[in-house]
């Protein structure tokens, strides 16, 4: 089986990080969309929280998430020790699918990240009203609102 060269050209995405536009999507936290692969509802992107910013929505994930966090920290509201489980500069944080959680930072610099979401739908995250998986849902992350 060779290489089918012009499928894998079309899949290939070489991004300067640098030239993208933060977007906000909610107060003090912005996405940045790196590059979206709809057939396997992959998304990867950059993301970062100003510091003092409001937590990101309580959610439960569809799919599964994998990040890199290049400045500052974050935790889970859900930790028993939120302080002392904190996601920091150069560590690597993979979320499988069901789990629910509510990201938060009270890094003076704020953090960022850089992700990548895979699913197996177009929904990615389903967004609750309350730090409580059978809470309001209150909107849907999908493949769809990165494109």
């Amino acid at each position: 089986m060779g290489l089918d060269l012009a499928t894998m050209e079309k899949i290939t995405a070489d991004v300067q990080m640098n030239d993208l536009q933060w977007v906000e999507v909610g107060e003090g936290s912005y996405f940045k969309v790196l590059t979206v692969h709809e057939p396997t509802n992959t998304v990867a992107f950059g993301y970062k929280m100003d510091p003092g910013a409001p937590d990101f929505p309580s959610h439960f994930h569809i799919c599964r998430a994998m990040a890199w966090t290049v400045k500052g920290w974050y935790g889970y509201r859900e930790s028993e020790k939120p302080e002392e489980s904190r996601i920091t500069t150069g560590m690597f944080s993979y979320e499988a699918a069901g789990s629910f959680h509510t990201p938060f930072s009270d890094c003076p610099e704020g953090f960022q990240t850089v992700g990548i979401f895979e699913g197996d739908t177009e929904i990615l995250l389903q967004n609750h009203a309350e730090a409580d998986p059978s809470s309001e849902r209150i909107g849907d992350l999908t493949v769809g609102d990165f494109i």
